[in-house]
């Protein structure tokens, strides 16, 4: 199978995506790099925690429920980690629980160290590009 097959694959396998940042201009380029990778039509974004919370809430149990979440850390009202506190006692069903992927300018080890122990599958740096979207989604190792 080709790559541009197998990106094909992954991408109509991918399921809906939520992407949770305060800042307007990441989430319009997070949405536009997945858009031009043919995701576009899963995102759906939120500017806070509590909407993101809400969107979740509204969501359970359809087939509409993110399977990834790209989150942002330093947020006003609730940060990243309030999110992700919160998200926990919703008390997902283990086989409807989202991959987290924190997306952040802060590469402070103590907050990949509390993002890892709050269940997060991966820390990565901003600027998301398309190298760590394909590696989110499983096809490639991405190193840095």
């Amino acid at each position: 199978m080709s790559e541009a097959q197998q990106l094909f694959t992954a991408y109509q396998d991918t399921g809906e995506i939520l992407v949770i940042d305060d800042d307007t201009s990441s989430l319009f380029l997070i949405k536009d790099l997945l858009t031009s990778m043919g995701m576009g039509t899963k995102v759906t974004t939120a500017s806070t925690a509590q909407d993101a919370l809400d969107i979740l809430a509204s969501r359970r149990g359809t087939n509409r429920f993110p399977e990834l979440l790209l989150l942002d850390i330093k947020m006003p009202d609730m940060d990243g980690f309030g999110f992700l506190e919160r998200l926990h006692q919703l008390n997902l069903p283990r086989h409807t629980e989202p991959k987290i992927v924190v997306l952040s300018y802060y590469g402070n080890r103590m907050y990949q160290e509390r993002a890892q122990e709050l269940g997060v599958s991966a820390y990565l740096r901003k600027p998301l590009t398309r190298e760590k979207v394909l590696d989110i989604i499983g096809l490639r190792s991405y190193s840095n």
